[in-house]
């Protein structure tokens, strides 16, 4: 087999794409014609992916499209946050072949705890799919800041304020107890949720043709991505990002992160449903809308409240970075449906006219950005050598 370099960017490109021809995969790799036709021939011999006729688009024989084999290898993407655990299984080139969700006690946030719940809904979706699938690396979409160094990389929650973490090495923890469960070692890798779910939809979503996308991620807390031409802003540390903790009103609500009036504690769910004279363990963002349009003047004074102090904050943010698309995701996507409006009042009041010639829009993912971005992680390391998993596959074939 030639150097695992090679494999490395076809198996890339056709993730990314899910289909290409032999002659668009040497372009979007770099390699020539005939190490291309070399790596997919044996793609094709382990199953990885296959060829068949595509459209021709015009006169003559169409050209021979190479498709990459969704269940032949696949990831679990997770995402963890303060209250449900959200999974799916993401095969080679981006097909969701299975999805597993539950909610738990808010509060139940002990890590190794946390760890026994992915272990054990890995192990219910693993039963799911068919015994030839092979499993290459798990990824967690972790609502605190992540620490890119350290032994694996990227397997310490440097901070995480709604689940109370500090220097929590939540990937060594969650690979043990894979390993004590199953004997195997799959490579498990953490991301910020928020980044995540910014590179997802510039993947895959509602960013992909923009040149600076800020994307918003709406739960208890309030989390933030920024994508420059395809790079996640992660600053020097890995702190870029994190405008939920923008300090919004100086003499507000003390915050989580130990701060006082970050913008969080004004436009995060809880916050809202609380202002709303609302219980926020029993009640959510569409409880109040209901309330709201019955009606009830609390639940109308929180959601305009809330609409207009996103406006607000996104204000510095756009001044900030300058962005062509802002994706507003969880319960601040039901704010932009409904208070649209009020929102981008905001903006441009604070702003010049210049300034807020955006997009702002709700994720083209839905409600899936934050996991398949977790997916695309764990993909992101599998494929970086794939040789150290390609001689299983093949091993698996052959029997």
């Amino acid at each position: 087999m030639i150097d695992g370099g090679g494999f490395s960017r076809i198996l890339r490109a056709l993730h990314a794409a899910g289909a290409l021809t032999r002659s668009d995969l040497g372009t979007a790799t770099g390699l020539n014609r005939s190490t291309v036709a070399t790596i997919v021939n044996e793609l094709v011999s382990v199953g990885l992916v296959e060829e068949g006729a595509g459209s021709s688009g015009g006169v003559g024989r169409p050209s021979l499209m190479v498709r990459a084999v969704p269940d032949s290898v696949a990831v679990i993407g997770w995402d963890i946050r303060a209250d449900s655990s959200t999974a799916i299984v993401e095969g080679l080139g981006g097909q969701i072949l299975h999805r597993w969700s539950k909610t738990h006690r808010r509060g139940s946030t002990d890590p190794y705890e946390v760890a026994a719940r992915v272990v054990a809904g890995s192990s219910e979706i693993a039963e799911e799919l068919p015994d030839h699938v092979m499993w290459v690396g798990i990824g967690c979409a972790m609502p605190g800041i992540i620490d890119p160094g350290g032994e694996p990389p990227r397997s310490t929650v440097h901070r995480a304020p709604t689940l109370g973490w500090v220097d929590t090495p939540f990937g060594v923890i969650v690979s043990a107890a894979l390993h004590e469960r199953f004997g195997s070692d799959v490579p498990v890798v953490l991301g910020n949720d928020a980044n995540l779910g910014a590179m997802a939809e510039w993947t895959r979503g509602a960013g992909k043709r923009s040149r600076v996308m800020v994307f918003v991620s709406g739960d208890v807390g309030i989390g933030g991505g920024v994508i420059v031409n395809g790079e996640t802003l992660t600053g020097a540390s890995g702190f870029a990002g994190e405008i939920g903790h923008i300090r919004f009103d100086p003499q507000g609500a003390a915050c989580r992160c130990g701060a006082r009036g970050c913008w969080e504690t004004v436009i995060g769910l809880t916050s809202i449903v609380s202002s709303a004279g609302l219980d926020p363990l029993t009640a959510g963002i569409n409880d109040v809308l209901e309330a709201a349009q019955s009606g009830d003047d609390a639940c109308q004074s929180a959601l305009t409240n809330a609409a207009r102090a996103v406006g607000q904050g996104l204000a510095p943010v756009v001044n900030m970075v300058n962005p062509d698309t802002i994706v507003l995701a969880g319960h601040l996507e039901v704010l932009l449906a409904h208070y649209r409006h009020t929102i981008i009042e905001e903006l441009r009041f604070t702003l010049s006219r210049e300034s807020t010639d955006i997009r702002l829009v709700g994720p083209s993912l839905g409600t899936d950005s934050i996991v398949v971005g977790a997916s695309e992680l764990a993909f992101d390391r599998a494929l970086e050598r794939p040789q150290r998993w390609l001689a299983s596959t093949e091993s698996l074939r052959s029997e």
